[in-house]
């Protein structure tokens, strides 16, 4: 199952949820004292443990092919105390749907 590493932009919340009420093995950039890290230095981190970064910062990721990306515009979830779950439910869907990614950028909808 894809581990997946949720970018600071996006709520810790969610990586909870998709932990406690989904299963997967999801982690915030904060809970490794990632949080205002260079974006590189993050995809290292992910490129040497195997995760899967999801984040919205689409420019400075785009140019990693090494590793598998998922991108996610805040913009296309609910504002709010609702955004965590809706993202929770997204990225629940997508892992099901992709049990084994492409390395690359992603678009889960």
């Amino acid at each position: 199952m894809t581990r997946l590493l949720l970018d600071e932009m996006l709520q810790l919340r969610a990586a909870e949820i998709l932990r406690e009420e989904h299963g997967h093995r999801a982690a915030h950039v904060c809970e490794f004292g990632l949080d205002a890290t260079a974006d590189a230095d993050i995809a290292t981190f992910a490129r040497a443990n195997d995760w899967a970064v999801v984040t919205e910062n689409v420019v400075d990721f785009a140019r990693e092919s090494d590793l598998v990306l998922v991108f996610v515009l805040k913009r296309s979830l609910p504002a709010g105390g609702a955004q965590a779950g809706a993202l929770a439910e997204l990225l629940d869907r997508w892992v099901r749907e992709h049990p084994n990614p492409y390395l690359g950028a992603h678009w889960p909808r």
